[in-house]
């Protein structure tokens, strides 16, 4: 695969080292464990381009982990004085460039203005142990009150075997597009999607919400991967299962799953009741972060049984 002559920056600990490209949206290209070689994001299926302003998510490489701010699916922004401004696929945050405020081995920080919106986003990604990073955002307003969604967005390499783990509780999901029905977790169509595939072939994308703590783990042959987040922020953990149902057809299809911790169970600014969505005030501030700690999967259960 031949690639353009796009910047990486590598920040790192002992136990992994973690690729950024801060000329591809401040895309997280990869988590490499250093200490047994495997990578823990999907690969690159397509060069890496800087996607323009008005360009299509689809169209460039779309693996790694990225950050959808404002939105996430495309669609136009629903208040005024902004309503109508269209909005891209994955948010504006995928698109474009990042300025490099600071970076060292264990940390980075980035920095993007908003394009339909009056913003400056601020992001950080250190490490906080050596098998732990935190991803810190904060957004200030430099207009009017804003409404926003905000989602991570990994796609983390699943072979086969998987186990999805949440806090003890009712919980209950929703698919989006929405189809009318609320699900008791994690049973859908027969499927316990907490540790079953969905059908060959086919993509599905749900809302899980009740959650009683900011937490959650993929487990993997390989690797626990436990996401930490104040509930109070990120209420609520989206999760897009892909098996070999993405990219549509005539392209190379992968397996991954995404969790997605996010402020609201929705994809887009305008399908849910306005009070659903977070809100910066003119001139205000919103911060916000999630922990992602990354254990080889021998450390992680024998911490589980102590």
């Amino acid at each position: 695969m031949t690639f353009e002559a796009i910047f990486l920056i590598q920040i790192e600990s002992p136990a992994l080292a973690v690729d950024i490209l801060p000329e591809v949206g401040g895309k997280v290209s990869q988590i490499h464990d250093k200490l047994d070689g495997h990578s823990l994001l999907v690969q690159p299926q397509r060069p890496y381009r800087t996607i323009p302003t008005d360009g299509d998510w689809l169209l460039h490489d779309t693996s790694g982990m990225d950050d959808c701010f404002p939105n996430v699916a495309a669609g136009a922004y629903p208040e005024q004085p902004w309503a109508g401004a269209s909005l891209p696929d994955l948010g504006e945050w995928t698109h474009g460039i990042w300025q490099i405020v600071h970076a060292e081995t264990r940390e980075i920080i980035l920095e993007k203005m908003g394009k339909a919106l009056p913003y400056l986003a601020v992001k950080t990604i250190r490490f906080v142990d050596d098998h732990s990073l935190e991803f810190s955002y904060r957004v200030e307003n430099h207009g009017l009150p804003i409404r926003y969604l905000w989602s991570a967005h990994p796609l983390i390499s699943v072979q086969n075997e998987y186990e999805l783990i949440l806090p003890p509780g009712n919980l209950t999901f929703t698919t989006f597009p929405a189809d009318g029905i609320t699900y008791e977790w994690p049973t859908f169509k027969g499927k316990c999607l907490s540790r079953e595939w969905i059908s060959h072939g086919k993509t599905l994308k749900i809302f899980i919400t009740g959650l009683s703590e900011g937490w959650c783990e993929l487990r993997l042959p390989t690797h626990t991967l436990r996401f930490v987040f104040d509930l109070g922020a990120v209420p609520v953990v989206g999760v897009w299962l892909n098996n070999f149902g993405f990219p549509p057809a005539g392209e190379r299809a992968f397996r991954c799953i995404a969790i997605e911790p996010c402020t609201s169970p929705s994809d887009l600014l305008d399908n849910l009741d306005p009070g659903a969505y977070p809100r910066i005030a003119a001139g205000e501030t919103a911060s916000w972060s999630l922990q992602l700690h990354i254990l080889p999967r021998e450390s992680a259960d024998a911490q589980k049984d102590k």
